[in-house]
């Protein structure tokens, strides 16, 4: 009764471990899905962030290939047209440096286009590490449940093999969350000294792979009013220069055309190349501001540190609450499956004149049987049955002996 009375206490002890296992298991899912969560709003930011730079470019290029050809066809036809009049001449040459002015200046303005990969490259890598790491969880988890119940399955059927094979499970699982809860830290604390101070960070690193100025950093990172923008004098320049064009081909298009009438097809090609100038050069305005590149910035910030840092915080609890559990599995395993013995081996340990035992109640109907057997041939015997009751553990029916009959010889 004492093996019996052991096992019962070990598996209680697993019933009652089970719901903590249970929770613990829960805190690992709802980590995985938050620190999944915050690293998927980090690679959301860095599209976006590449998005906009990657606009800034195009548009760029779109702008400064649109002036080119406006320079070497329109306004060198115009030129041609008005060379009877010098005064006219002059306007046009003055539009035409002030043009190739506006080219040369956008076309050094992306700040971007000699880094290779950027945020795009970055994203991809996050991205792809953070899909092995979502799914390796996920097995541990699984992994994890599947133990438990097996194991207690084991200890209620008394299944040796598979307690065996749980506990030899429980170890290597045991030896992972030790792992896990390892990595975990290191990433946590790592996490914490980043998210403390992390635009030092951000600009040390970014100007060490990219060799791009403190200045446009400092002004993208920070988007305050006190802080200079970069981008500012050269914007400008390129406004006036705009402007003046504007003035002095409204100027050509007054005096010009009514002593030059084939100039007024150059004249408004012009214009019409100006405006779409214009339009994107306002778009750049806005795309070249702080706000949109420090708020991709900030929500990044925000992923990595607020649901990032909670994931893995909720993903150590998980690894040690497992580890804790495995530790007790490895333990105490080991003693139980030594305990599993048959049916019958608990009664070895009785006295063998015991008649209540169920191996002296047995004898007693082999004995009885024998004596039936030797019964007087002269007569006919028909005994009652006999019945007895099994009293021993896995018997739960009655014992009937058969009729014996003797004949006359």
């Amino acid at each position: 009764m004492g093996h019996k009375c052991s096992n019962r206490w070990i598996l209680m002890c697993f019933s009652l471990c089970l719901p903590k296992h249970s929770a613990g298991i829960g805190i690992g899912f709802y980590g995985n899905s938050e620190t999944n969560d915050g690293v998927y709003q980090v690679t959301y930011s860095l599209l976006n962030a590449n998005h906009t730079l990657s606009s800034i470019d195009s548009l760029v290029s779109e702008t400064v290939e649109l002036l080119s050809a406006t320079v070497r066809g329109e306004l060198t036809q115009l030129e041609e047209t008005l060379s009877p009049r010098t005064e006219l001449v002059a306007v046009v040459r003055n539009t035409r440096r002030q043009a190739e002015a506006v080219a040369q200046t956008l076309d050094g303005m992306p700040f971007w286009g000699e880094v290779h990969g950027g945020p795009s490259l970055l994203a991809e890598q996050v991205g792809y590490l953070e899909d092995y790491r979502w799914l390796a969880y996920i097995l541990l988890l699984l992994l994890d449940l599947i133990i438990c119940l097996f194991t207690l399955l084991g200890l209620a059927k008394q299944i040796k093999w598979l307690v065996i094979v749980m506990t030899v499970m429980s170890f290597l699982v045991l030896i992972l969350s030790w792992g896990s809860m390892g990595l975990e830290t290191a990433a946590a604390v790592g996490l914490s000294d980043f998210c403390f101070e992390p635009d030092g960070y951000v600009m040390n690193t970014t100007q060490a792979r990219t060799g791009l100025s403190s200045e446009i950093l400092q002004y993208y990172l920070t988007c305050s009013q006190d802080i200079f923008n970069p981008f500012q004098q050269r914007l400008t320049m390129c406004q006036r220069a705009l402007s003046n064009i504007h003035s002095q081909l409204y100027g050509l298009e007054r005096e010009a055309i009514p002593q030059f009438p084939a100039a007024e097809k150059s004249i408004l090609s012009i214009q019409s190349t100006l405006n779409t100038t214009e339009s994107n050069f306002h778009h750049l305005v806005a795309l070249l501001n702080c706000r949109g590149l420090h708020k991709d910035y900030v929500d990044a910030l925000k992923g990595l540190c607020y649901d990032g840092m909670e994931g893995l915080l909720f993903l150590f609890l998980f690894s040690f609450l497992s580890a804790l559990s495995f530790t007790t599995a490895v333990c105490s395993l080991p003693r139980a499956w030594k305990r599993f013995q048959n049916r019958d081996s608990d009664y070895d340990d009785m006295e063998d004149d015991d008649p209540f035992t169920p191996q002296a109640r047995v004898k007693a109907l082999r004995t009885v049987a024998v004596l039936d057997l030797r019964v007087s041939p002269s007569s006919t015997v028909i005994p009652r049955p006999l019945r007895m009751r099994a009293s021993y553990v896995g018997a739960s029916e009655e014992v009937e002996h058969p009729y014996r009959t003797g004949f006359l010889s």
